[in-house]
């Protein structure tokens, strides 16, 4: 996985998940809200989950084939695109793409809570607008425990610290499945050219032809 295919499915992953809790927000039902705000986010989570696991599939590909051009023994040794080299399996690749896509909202988080906590009145509204509008996705966790998200409480501040890290964490969560996915689905190729071996094995001695006996 590389921070470009991070960036394009996170990205258009959280642009959805705010359309659609600005909408539910001019609802004006806290309720009708929070539930379908879950229900949206649980779903989200998943499908980020899913993409992951098939770039770590992916990923897993690509490093048998840098690990084959590192081989001195093998035909394509040296042969190798950087840029192939740079997608494939690696835990630093993915924590790298994770952090780099939840640095940018976790900087304006900090910039606002900074600023109202110091007072810096011209720039706590449009920090506050814009961080708030990166969190809506999240917001519906603590409908139940805060009315408003004008003030920096508790739920509001952690909200703004976390809600940067959930959607790729959760990306990198499933890339981290790649290993496992690999091996996989390796040995099921394994097994699948066995049990085609054993078949036309099993065909060709059916079409062996019987010696005739010789007649008296």
């Amino acid at each position: 996985m590389s921070v470009s295919d991070m960036w394009r499915t996170n990205i258009a992953t959280l642009v959805l998940m705010i359309f659609v809790n600005l909408g539910l927000f001019a609802l004006q039902n806290r309720l009708a809200w929070m539930v379908l705000g879950l229900l949206l986010l649980a779903g989200s989570l998943y499908l980020c989950f899913r993409q992951g696991m098939g770039y770590g599939h992916e990923a897993c590909g690509l490093l048998q084939t840098v690990k084959k051009a590192q081989d001195p023994t093998s035909p394509t040794h040296g042969q190798i695109d950087e840029k192939v080299a740079k997608r494939a399996w690696s835990v630093g690749h993915g924590l790298r793409a994770a952090l780099s896509f939840a640095l940018p909202a976790y900087v304006i988080g900090c910039a606002y809570i900074i600023c109202s906590l110091a007072g810096f009145e011209p720039l706590v509204l449009p920090l506050r607008l814009i961080s708030w509008i990166l969190a809506a996705p999240f917001w519906p966790c603590v409908l139940g425990w805060t009315e408003t998200f004008d003030r920096l409480t508790p739920s509001v501040v952690a909200v703004l610290m976390i809600s940067p890290f959930v959607l790729p964490m959760t990306t990198f969560a499933g890339y981290m499945q790649g290993p496992r996915l690999w091996a996989k689905s390796e040995k099921a190729m394994a097994e699948g050219k066995r049990r085609a071996k054993a078949k036309s094995r099993v065909v060709r001695q059916k079409r062996v032809p019987r010696s005739q006996k010789p007649e008296i």
